[in-house]
Parts: structure tokens; sequence; C-alpha cells
């Protein structure tokens, strides 16, 4: 597992881990962003549009701690590239004030 890649769980919800890579390991938890489908929200400072690997929307204020376990039977995706991320990064600092 690492930061910056988008999972499907077993649920069908699909995330992007924004944890640091290793923290399932040391804390057998890590942070999601829970997606949201293509087109559901704008492209804003809280919010940025994914296109690959998978076409979502992640939303800086749904992040979510999720046992290292819930992704038992789950499928990574890929990861999102460098510029995405860093618009990811971007939209957390703004919301969380930072």
């Amino acid at each position: 597992m690492r930061r910056g890649e988008i999972w499907e769980l077993p649920d069908g919800r699909h995330v992007l881990l924004i944890s640091l890579t290793g923290l399932e390991e040391a804390y057998g938890a890590v942070l999601v962003i829970v997606l949201h489908p293509s087109g559901k929200f704008p492209d804003t400072a809280m919010s940025v549009v994914i296109g690959d690997p998978l076409a979502c929307t992640a939303v800086a204020v749904n992040i979510v701690q999720l046992r290292a376990d819930r992704f038992e039977g789950a499928k990574c995706l890929g990861p999102v590239d460098t510029a995405t991320m860093a618009r990811v990064d971007q939209a957390l600092r703004a919301v969380q004030d930072l």
C-alpha cells in the first residue's frame, strides 16, 4: 500500500490513500479520501477531479481512517500522477487551514 494509490474496497467503494506509506504496517490503519463518481462535484479548492486510473473526484473533507484489514480482498487500481497528488495535498491543506 502506497500513498497516492486508488483502491477499490470489497464493498465497492473507491478510496485514495493519503497517509504516509508504511503506516499500515506500523499502526494497522491508513487514512484515505473516499472518492465520488466523476461529475458529482466540481473541481474546486477543496476537491480534485481525477481522470486516471479512475474517473472520480476526491473531496478533501471526506477523510476516513480505515483498518488495514479492510483492504483484504481489495484491488489496487494504480497511483494517481504526481501533479494530481500535489493538487490533493493542496486541497487537504486548504481544508485543514495548514
